[in-house]
């Protein structure tokens, strides 16, 4: 008995080869017979259609021999008739040999003796010739030999018929044996591929039977069933795998129940953390679906979660701009994202900063989506109270600082009575202070502009070398003053950036006047800008007293001050926060690389005109 699998498809295409062979045999025996029909077909009767018309050729020739012999030349006509005479009987005794069908023997006697009788005749032809004259042999020929001859084609053109008939006979039975041969392989063929086919769907359905099965009853493990068994037809290796998989199902369902109240406990507790969380939140497949939710979402929401179990995010939250953001957040590389969105509810109004948090398995595969809802409405609210405040206060100190500032250059320019060296001090004190405060308005009206919701950049295209000629022209009277040099390297003619002029400008204003600010007489600044893969480098160099290390990342940060030994830098602190907020602004980023007592630079980028971006 056959066991294995192997043996069971070896056996089943042997079969089939079988069935192949027993086609090719029966097509090349009837191939063979029929080959044999037109052989037969082709020699025998066409040699003796062939030999018959060689006879009648040398029986015409030899009667025109008869008549040279009487009439013309009688020892030419005696050699041709000769020489026609052993070529006639040279084709007669091959028809003679060549004899296949019946009735032919009786003509070929027939036509030996007519001939017999033919040649006897020509030889009393010559011995009439001789005595009697050319009249008397005439007479002869018309009445003796003229006879037999006429007779002699008869026989050949009955000869030739018999043939031509038989020979298409046996076309006849040659098309009959071809057609029979054709009807028999087709019907073995049909047989053979519907046999074959009926064969091979049974046992392939009878092999694979058990592997279908064994597949199910994986999928059933897979939903969670593990008290699958499954059903052992044979012994070949599908069997041997079954009963492994049974037994693996068996010590996959043991393990489960010895651990199955230890993974209950923990979900109880997991269960018990998320409810008792504060903030909304929402437990998602990485289908969307919902599989959990906390008592503070079905509370803000006004849902619940029996209700919205296992059905999509969207059926529950009705919210397309959240759901697009957790897609995007899942699809990407980071496992947390967050944004704030505002959100309405009843008549209040409501900011939540959405995180996306993406949980992965033990195979690094991404197996769900944790949505946190952090409510932040307060801090929303008392950020819009400090911007309020801060813009308030700033309106309110730029009239009187204006005043202060008026009335400071009237003293100086001495209309009010001549002033003496401690007064001007003290004026000039006054007005110092007066600058640094107006500048510190200025930055705190330009810092809540970026920072508000309603700040608008006008993002246009603009040569990069007119952005930096406007920034360098209110200074150079200054540089002038202090002894100082401030040059432009303008190697970027051609360089165009997407910018809002008038903020790029302020921006590059901020870096020039810091540069100015912190060195001495003699010292350089270095303006540059350089293009490289679609981003222009713009760099504001000094070789003043430089900055710490430490300090390269703070000053970017608001009301920060640098001290260091006996350096200090002075000021309000919120210059380079503007302008870190007005390059980000423009997607682009600035750092700083100083050394202290050599020099500092500050470079940002832009991205040319050619880079689609999408900046507003």
């Amino acid at each position: 008995m056959i066991k294995t699998l192997k043996s069971k498809i070896s056996l089943l295409y042997v079969g089939l080869v079988v069935l192949i062979a027993i086609v090719g045999t029966t097509a090349s025996i009837n191939l063979f017979n029929l080959s044999k029909s037109i052989d037969s077909l082709m020699i025998a009767n066409y040699k003796s259609i062939n030999s018959a018309t060689k006879m009648m050729e040398s029986i015409e020739r030899q009667d025109s021999a008869v008549l040279i012999y009487i009439n013309v030349d009688t020892q030419k006509g005696k050699n041709l008739f000769a020489i026609n005479n052993e070529e006639f009987l040279r084709w007669y005794n091959i028809n003679a040999n060549n004899v296949s069908e019946s009735g032919e023997n009786e003509i070929i006697d027939a036509i030996k003796d007519l001939y017999t009788s033919y040649v006897s005749l020509f030889l009393d032809l010559q011995e009439i010739r001789s005595q009697q004259g050319v009249n008397k042999a005439n007479e002869f020929y018309d009445k003796k030999m003229m006879h037999d001859f006429i007779k002699i084609k008869n026989e050949l053109k009955q000869l030739s018929v018999l043939n031509e008939r038989f020979m298409f006979s046996s076309k006849t039975l040659a098309t009959e044996n071809a057609e029979n041969s054709m009807y028999l392989v087709l019907g073995i063929s049909i047989f053979a591929i519907i046999g074959g086919f009926a064969v091979s769907r049974f046992f392939t359905n009878r092999f694979l039977m058990p592997i279908t099965l064994l597949t199910q009853n994986m999928r059933s493990i897979k939903a969670g069933e593990l008290n699958q068994q499954a059903v052992i037809n044979t012994k070949d290796e599908i069997g041997e795998l079954s009963v492994e998989f049974n037994n693996m199902t068996k010590r996959l369902l043991q393990y489960e129940q010895s651990t199955s109240g230890k993974l209950l406990l923990e979900k109880n507790r997991s269960m018990a953390i998320v409810k008792s969380i504060s903030n909304p939140l929402v437990v998602l497949d990485t289908e969307y679906r919902i599989i959990l939710l906390n008592n503070e979402f079905e509370k803000f929401f006004n849902v619940s979660e029996e209700a919205l179990t296992n059905r999509h995010f969207l059926e529950g939250i009705k919210n397309g701009e959240i759901f697009d953001f957790i897609s995007n957040a899942y699809k990407s590389e980071d496992e947390t994202q967050q944004k704030i969105f505002f959100i309405r509810s009843g008549n209040e109004d409501y900011y939540f900063n959405i995180i996306v948090t993406t949980v992965k398995g033990n195979n690094a595969n991404l197996s769900g989506i944790i949505v946190i809802f952090q409510n932040v409405t307060q801090l929303k609210e008392l950020e819009k109270i400090r911007t309020d405040f801060v813009a308030t206060i700033s309106h309110e100190f730029k009239t009187p600082l204006t005043s202060i500032m008026m009335g400071t250059d009237v003293l100086m320019e001495e209309r009010m009575g001549r002033l003496n060296e401690d007064q001007r001090q003290f004026i000039e004190a006054i007005r110092e202070d007066s600058n640094r405060l107006t500048k510190l308005v200025n930055d705190l009206l330009e810092l809540m502009k970026i920072e508000s919701a309603k700040a608008v950049f006008k993002f246009k295209k603009y040569p990069i070398k007119d952005i930096i000629q406007c920034s360098v022209k209110p200074f150079i009277q200054l540089v002038i003053q202090q002894g100082k040099t401030l040059y432009y390297d303008n190697k970027e003619e051609n360089s165009y950036v997407l910018a809002d002029f008038e903020k790029i400008t302020w921006a590059l204003n901020n870096l020039i006047s810091n540069a100015i600010k912190y060195t001495d007489s003699g010292d350089e600044i270095t303006i540059t800008a350089k293009e490289e893969k679609n981003i222009v480098y713009v760099t504001v160099k000094d070789t003043g007293m430089g900055i710490p290390q430490e300090y390269h990342e703070k000053i970017f940060e608001k009301f920060v001050q640098v001290r260091d030994g006996d350096m200090e830098f002075r000021g309000t602190g919120l210059g380079l926060a503007v302008v870190r907020e007005i390059i980000e602004a423009h997607n682009g980023r600035i750092w700083c690389e100083s050394e202290p007592d050599i020099g500092s630079s500050f470079t940002f980028t832009l991205y040319t005109a050619e880079k689609e971006q999408d900046l507003e």
